[in-house]
C-alpha cells in the first residue's frame, strides 16, 4: 500500500458542477417610465429613427423614453452556497458503476466565479432577449465523515454559454422584471455539457439625479435549478495522493469494510487493486446526484445610469445559505 496512489477527490469532483453552471446575468432594463407632461410632449414630437424595439415608435408617442435596443455587457459574478449529495457511483467503465452508499458527506462548501460577456436586444418594448458566453471557475471544500474522516478541496474551470429573456413593465418610476435563462458549462472531463436554469424577478424604482443620469434600486428573488445528475471521467494520475492512501492501510481489517455487503467488499477490493496497479492513463468513471441546499434566495441591487449609452450595476444575493456578488458594465447603442 505504500506505493499505491489513492483517490484524492474522485467522488468529489461532481459536487461543484452545478455551481459552475449557475451563470446569473442580472437583466435590469434600462427603462425610463412616465415623465412630466412637458417631457412626454417633447418625446412625442420627436421622429423615431430606430428599427428596434419593434412597435417602439408607438410607445414613444405615448410619452415613454425607451433605452437603446442593443446592449453589450461585461460582468463579474461570484457565489458561495452549500450542496447536498444524494448519491455517488464510481467504476472503471461507464456501464459498471457501483453506488457508493457507504459514503457520507458532512460539509460541502462551494465558491464559484464567472467572467462573462452578454449581447442583448430589446425585441419589443417589454421583451429583452440575450445570449451569453463566459469563463467559470469553481472551488469546493468537502468533508467526508464515513467510512472515514477526510477533508479535501478541488477546483475546476470551464466555458459557459446560454441565453435567456426578460419581460419588463413599469409606471410612475416603478418597474418590475421577470427574467429566465438557460446556461451550459462545458468541461473536458464531463461526458456532456451541464445545464442550469436560473429564474428571477425584481421590483425597483428609478431615482432621478442630474440630467441624463439616474439611479435604479431593486429588491427581488432568484431561483437556481442546476442539473441534478452529472457524469464524467478522470485520470487516476490526476486525483491520487499519499494522504488518502493512508486511509486504506489494512483497509480489509477496518470496521467500515467489515460492515459492507459482499458485493461492496468485492468492489472495494477490485478498486484498490486497480489504484495500486493502474497506469498514469487509467481512467475512472463516475456519476452523481446532488442538489443545492436551497433553490431560492433574495437579491438586491443598484444601477447607475451614467448616460443613455453607459450603465454600471451591482447586485448582492443573500439568505438561505447562498451569497453572491454581481458587477456589470453595460454599453447600449441604437439600431
Amino acid at each position: 500500500m505504500n506505493h499505491c496512489r489513492m483517490m484524492k477527490n474522485g467522488v468529489f469532483i461532481v459536487l461543484i458542477v452545478f455551481l459552475i453552471t449557475a451563470n446569473v446575468f442580472a437583466q435590469v432594463p434600462d427603462y425610463d417610465l412616465l415623465r412630466t407632461q412637458s417631457e412626454k410632449d417633447s418625446l412625442a414630437a420627436l421622429e423615431y429613427p430606430y428599427i428596434f424595439p419593434l412597435f417602439g415608435e408607438n410607445v414613444v408617442r405615448k410619452g415613454f423614453d425607451l433605452p437603446y435596443p442593443i446592449g453589450l455587457s461585461i460582468g463579474y459574478y461570484k457565489q458561495t452556497m452549500g450542496v447536498i449529495m444524494d448519491q455517488v457511483s464510481l467504476g472503471l467503465t461507464e456501464d459498471q458503476l457501483m453506488p457508493l452508499t457507504f459514503i457520507e458527506f458532512e460539509d460541502v462548501g462551494n465558491e464559484a466565479t464567472n467572467y462573462n460577456a452578454r449581447l442583448d436586444l430589446w425585441l419589443f418594448p417589454f421583451l429583452n432577449i440575450y445570449g451569453m458566453f463566459g469563463y467559470a471557475k469553481a472551488d469546493a471544500d468537502v468533508t467526508l465523515n464515513a467510512p472515514f474522516v477526510f477533508e479535501t478541496s478541488v477546483d475546476f474551470t470551464g466555458w459557459t454559454y446560454g441565453g435567456g429573456a426578460a419581460i419588463a413593465a413599469g409606471l410612475q418610476g416603478f418597474w418590475i422584471t421577470v427574467n429566465g435563462n438557460l446556461a451550459w458549462t462545458d468541461m473536458e472531463d464531463y461526458y456532456d455539457p451541464v445545464r442550469a436554469l436560473v429564474f428571477s424577478f425584481r421590483i425597483g424604482h428609478r431615482l432621478p439625479l442630474i440630467k441624463s443620469q439616474n439611479f435604479r434600486i431593486w429588491l427581488g428573488a432568484m431561483y437556481q435549478d442546476p442539473a441534478s445528475d452529472v457524469s464524467g471521467r478522470f485520470l487516476l494520475a490526476d486525483i491520487v495522493t499519499d494522504e488518502l492512501a493512508g486511509q486504506f492501510e489494512d483497509y480489509y481489517l477496518a470496521d467500515w469494510y467489515q460492515a459492507l455487503t459482499p458485493e461492496e467488499q468485492q468492489f472495494i477490493d477490485g478498486f484498490v487493486q486497480t489504484l495500486m496497479q493502474g497506469s498514469a492513463d487509467t481512467q475512472l468513471d463516475y456519476q452523481a446526484e446532488q442538489h443545492p441546499e436551497n433553490a431560492w434566495n433574495m437579491i438586491a441591487g443598484v444601477q447607475w445610469e451614467l448616460s443613455k449609452s453607459w450603465n454600471l450595476q451591482t447586485e448582492l444575493g443573500f439568505l438561505n445559505g447562498r451569497n453572491s456578488l454581481l458587477v456589470d458594465l453595460n454599453y447600449r447603442l441604437p439600431l
